[in-house]
């Protein structure tokens, strides 16, 4: 009875590890990187870059980030060095705070902090060009939040791209960041987010700018100015935002409405929207977009 009892335990821990690779490896989640669209990763190797990879256009730009970076840190935490947000709140919390500064949707992190080499974004880049095989060795010391199905179509895409498709953003050498000591005479850097969107045309997504679908982008929360700064993510993205306003009614989702399209599908991807609603034919007819961003709580 005791066998019987260690075999079935032993034959559910199988079909549950086989679940769970499967889940990982095809990616069962509403937000799954189909390879259609650009792809920004945030990258913790002992220094912090932003990549983003273009799969129509098979290009890669790589954003270096000084670790002296002074950002505003998400859920009032205030302003910390990037160094030291990880510390604070983790992967998630590095993200969100790399995707306010940057107002580029950051889709995914891999942390391979953890080993000597590579040390940067470029090694990294190069180690899966040079030598695509040794791609699979680093995927064991991985922390991600990316599927493995993911992991293996960027690794995949990564090592195709040819040397004169990447492209190497040092922000420092391009006079975007401005040196500046804190109160107690720590020597910091920061950005004007002016300057910082002129050098990111570069990661608009060629999908989007293709379609030039025409977006109004409104605010229906009680949170000002909600509407300018992700109107500011989707012009990025390489989106035609054509109105920002405040909406006349309050939703507690966020909602994302209008043609049939790849930027809708992006933009419902990045806002993770909610249930179908009442369209508020108000708002819609005002606005005269072919998409209409409705932005909840």
């Amino acid at each position: 009875l005791a066998l019987a009892v260690l075999g079935l335990l032993f034959v559910f821990l199988i079909i549950s590890r086989a679940a769970h690779f499967t889940q990982n490896l095809f990616g069962f989640k509403t937000d799954s990187w189909n390879g259609q669209y650009n792809i920004n990763i945030l990258l913790r190797l002992p220094a912090i870059s932003l990549l983003s990879y273009n799969p129509k256009d098979h290009k890669i730009v790589i954003v270096n980030i000084p670790d002296e970076t002074f950002l505003q840190v998400p859920n009032g935490l205030g302003s910390w060095q990037i160094r030291s947000v990880y510390g604070l709140g983790g992967d998630k919390l590095l993200k969100e705070t790399l995707t306010n500064f940057f107002a580029i949707p950051i889709d995914g992190f891999i942390d391979l902090s953890v080993l000597k080499s590579p040390k940067t974004a470029v090694e990294l880049v190069e180690t899966l060009r040079k030598n695509p095989i040794s791609g699979f060795d680093l995927l064991s010391f991985v922390k991600t939040d990316l599927t493995m199905w993911e992991l293996l179509q960027l690794k995949q895409g990564l090592s195709s791209v040819r040397f004169d498709k990447i492209k190497n953003l040092d922000l420092l050498k391009l006079n975007i960041l401005d040196k500046e000591n804190l109160a107690d005479g720590t020597p910091v850097f920061t950005a004007d987010p002016i300057k910082l969107d002129s050098v990111l045309a570069d990661l608009q997504d060629p999908e989007i700018v293709s379609e030039h679908k025409s977006i109004a982008v409104f605010n229906a929360t009680d949170h000002p100015q909600l509407a300018q700064k992700w109107a500011r993510l989707i012009t990025n993205l390489g989106g035609n935002v054509i109105i920002t306003s405040n909406a006349k009614s309050r939703l507690q989702k966020t909602q994302v409405l209008g043609d049939q399209s790849s930027t809708l599908k992006r933009l419902q991807q990045i806002f993770a929207s909610g249930d179908k609603i009442n369209p508020m034919d108000e708002d819609i007819a005002f606005s005269r977009a072919q998409i209409n961003l409705f932005l909840g709580e």
